[in-house]
């Protein structure tokens, strides 16, 4: 895995050997950061489901302040640590939280202006999840939620008030950028 723009573009980190992270492909997150262009600068960024840390990573390279790390399996874990070392990136810039990604939307009472999710294809539960992630109001009112999911698994307009902004198709998946409801970019 590399990182595609910014400051580390070109730099290399592993993806692991765990069978259980569906590593991010280049083309993926060539359209979401050409999306979000330059809205990374000085923000706060979620990394939820974050595997062996690629998008966060891509965040930090093109600018963002810091990145919290959401994952709940300690062996994808240990990759993100080490990648983390191998970028020599420090406490300032990143966090790491053991935890489910539901849990955590639950429970935080961090805001971030950036939110990367990219759960597993078969994730049951991810309308809930954006619900909640409005519900409990961890995206700030100017930030964006990013979410690479099946094309199978819509997400749909509940009465949590967000907005579906732009999508994306990209074989059997979509990328949704969604902002809250009456928020202007």
């Amino acid at each position: 895995m590399r990182i595609l723009g910014g400051q580390y573009k070109g730099r290399r980190f592993s993806a692991g050997n765990d069978l259980s992270i569906r590593p991010i492909t280049n083309r993926i997150k060539e359209i979401i950061y050409s999306v979000l262009d330059d809205f990374c600068d000085n923000k706060i960024v979620l990394d939820l489901f974050s595997g062996s840390g690629s998008l966060g990573f891509e965040a930090l390279s093109r600018g963002a302040k810091s990145v919290t790390f959401v994952e709940k399996e300690i062996s994808s874990i240990r990759v993100l640590e080490r990648n983390i070392k191998a970028l020599s990136l420090t406490e300032n810039e990143v966090s790491i939280i053991q935890s489910d990604a539901l849990k955590f939307s639950k429970m935080s009472e961090m805001v971030f202006e950036l939110i990367l999710m990219d759960p597993p294809f078969k994730y049951m539960i991810l309308q809930q999840l954006v619900d909640e992630i409005f519900t409990n109001n961890i995206l700030h009112p100017k930030g964006i939620l990013v979410v690479h999911h099946e094309l199978n698994n819509p997400l749909l307009r509940n009465d949590v008030g967000y907005q579906l902004i732009k999508q994306k198709k990209i074989g059997r998946s979509l990328i949704s950028f969604i902002l809250q409801e009456d928020t202007d970019v």
